[in-house]
């Protein structure tokens, strides 16, 4: 099974330069405690510009790069492959990023773990493919700085 998790502002944009525009730490916390001890997968830019490495996770990284192989994390080669082949397992894994990442996994994606950040920031990269339409809110909590929504796929939101 697959989910993800993401936080964009409010015009959905996720990140400048290949990074997030925002350090909100409750929402780093979040992130840690919605991903700890479990799969998760993100592009090899997203794995490469992290600012330390995530512990205590089974870490997927997408290349196409022949060479890349971090110590560490399980290289994916073919994105849609990898998608195809594990739809249907129990097992989570967490679509992480980035755009590309997100875009391609999305339609195979039955949770999302989502912080709305309340402000607008300055960005180059957008989650156009995300619509709360798609979704079932379980969950949501506000905090001072974003919206925090536990998500489950509607069973007539786009899907594969």
């Amino acid at each position: 099974m697959f989910s993800f998790s993401v936080a964009f502002d409010s015009n959905q944009g996720i990140g400048i330069n290949g990074v997030l525009p925002w350090h909100i730490k409750e929402e780093l916390q979040l992130f840690k405690k919605n991903t700890l001890h479990k799969n998760i997968l993100m592009g090899q830019t997203t794995y490469d510009k992290l600012p330390g490495k995530l512990k205590n996770r089974n870490i997927f990284v997408v290349s196409w790069e022949e060479a890349y192989q971090p110590e560490g994390v399980t290289v994916v080669r073919d994105l849609i492959g990898f998608l195809e082949e594990n739809k249907d397992h129990d097992t989570e894994y967490i679509i992480c990023g980035g755009a590309s990442i997100y875009n391609q996994a999305y339609p195979y994606c039955k949770r999302g773990y989502v912080s709305v950040i309340k402000d607008e920031y300055k960005v180059d990269t957008y989650l156009d493919c995300f619509h709360f339409e798609d979704w079932n809110k379980v969950e949501e909590v506000e905090y001072d700085k974003f919206i925090y929504y536990l998500l489950e796929r509607k069973e007539d939101g786009i899907n594969r």
